[in-house]
């Protein structure tokens, strides 16, 4: 028995190793080699791993998704696929092409919220495109005001009397893949006159071709700028997007009727699910750049010997080792909780899966960067450009503070409650 064995499931461990095949026939890390030097979007390759079968995994087996005996039923679907799946396919893709992988990412959460409060035919309609990888998704959530406090979303949906159509104006900024996304799962105000709480909704929004920087995507919409992250990031976007009363049917209305003003419970389950997806991505991209630390260490000579002989160094290798391992369990068991669907909340656990990770990651981008000392400043190895995207893991889908104060409350709200029922 191999140790992965104990913690995954045979279907699962065969899975692994079909997907890491089929990154190593396409050659997925010199396509990622070729990326940084061009800067292109691999949208050809996502759509290979789409025509191979790979992609959402989670979806049951009706739209294309893996089928197992005692699958997920997140979906409302008996012998669903399984978030852990999706777990494994955000690793290996972060381990094996970066860019991919950030293409992936953000189509994962938006499947994976498509599939949870979709209306039936909003499933049939949008996920067996995105699991052939024909289509890509994007979560339009942060606006210039709402970064860390969602609430303060500004972007409205209003309905029109005559034809049941929203109208949606505001703007969405630093949003992954947004002027390469065929859909966009926008989060918008669409009652006024009460709390954000209660008064957001999300419309699945298809912006129509020709959607780069300055040129729109149809009447209403409008890539305004597409940016680059800590001195470039390439083979991805980041988007400033503007809507200018874009005409929504209210069919794409998120769970259609049952969906209006329901945006604020779907966007925090939305965000569980994408924290530990993340997480499992940040995992498999701090892998390759702790194998060069390791190989590295273990060849360079200095002083008569090979550096890894010495514990200044050789203890870097073993505290980022630990925290990643660490992390990776944490991941794993918070995507099995939610697999479990059982009728608890994972939060606490996918903040704690997302801070583990980029923190991890961060100590694996750091200690790389001080043993390969001044090479590993240049861009003779990857090791500076794996610095820059462990600071910047930081951020995205809420801030380490935030995960923080995610854990903390909820750390208090157990502690009450079980107090609670102990009086009781």
């Amino acid at each position: 028995m191999k140790k992965e064995e104990v913690l995954f499931s045979a279907e699962e461990c065969e899975f692994r190793a079909e997907l890491r095949d089929f990154l190593e026939r396409e050659d997925a890390k010199g396509a990622e080699r070729e990326i940084f030097e061009q800067d292109f979007y691999p949208r050809e390759l996502y759509e290979r791993l789409g025509k191979a079968g790979f992609l959402a995994p989670v979806l049951p087996a009706e739209f294309g998704g893996k089928e197992e005996e005692g699958g997920s039923k997140r979906g409302g679907s008996e012998g669903g696929g399984k978030l852990v799946y999706e777990a494994v396919l955000a690793e290996e893709l972060g381990a094996a092409c970066v860019p991919l992988a950030w293409i992936h990412s953000t189509s994962s959460y938006a499947y994976a919220t498509i599939l949870r409060y979709g209306s039936e035919e909003q499933k049939r309609r949008f996920l067996p495109a995105m699991k052939r990888g024909e289509k890509v998704g994007a979560v339009a959530i942060t606006e210039p005001e709402a970064g860390s406090d969602v609430m303060r979303i500004q972007t409205r949906a209003e309905l029109r009397a005559r034809g049941g159509e929203f109208l949606l104006s505001g703007e969405k900024r630093n949003i992954t893949n947004g002027s390469q996304a065929d859909l966009l799962l926008v989060w918008a105000v669409t009652n006024p006159e009460v709390d954000p709480a209660r008064g957001l909704s999300v419309f699945i929004v298809e912006p129509g071709e020709g959607g780069g920087p300055g040129e729109g995507g149809g009447e209403g919409f409008e890539v305004v700028e597409d940016f680059k992250l800590l001195g470039g990031f390439p083979g991805t976007v980041n988007s400033r997007l503007r809507f200018d009363e874009l005409s929504v049917p209210r069919g794409n209305l998120l769970g259609e009727e049952s969906g209006e003003n329901a945006g604020a419970r779907i966007l925090f389950d939305e965000l569980t699910v994408e924290r530990v997806l993340y997480a499992a991505m940040l995992v498999g991209e701090a892998r390759p750049v702790l194998e060069l630390a390791a190989d590295y260490s273990a060849e360079r000579e200095q002083f008569g010997t090979q550096i890894s002989r010495f514990e200044a160094v050789s203890f870097k290798i073993a505290d980022a080792a630990a925290k990643l391992e660490a992390a990776k369990l944490m991941i794993f068991y918070t995507a099995r909780l939610l697999d479990a669907d059982a009728g608890f909340s994972a939060e606490k656990e996918s903040a704690i899966s997302k801070l583990l990770a980029s923190e991890a990651f961060y100590e694996v981008a750091h200690s790389t960067l001080q043993i390969l000392g001044s090479r590993g400043v240049s861009d003779e190895y990857p090791a500076e450009w794996a610095f820059r995207m462990a600071r910047l893991s930081m951020i995205p889908a809420g801030t380490n503070e935030i995960m923080r104060f995610i854990v903390q409350r909820e750390i208090y709200k157990e502690r009450k409650e079980r107090k609670r029922k102990t009086k009781t």
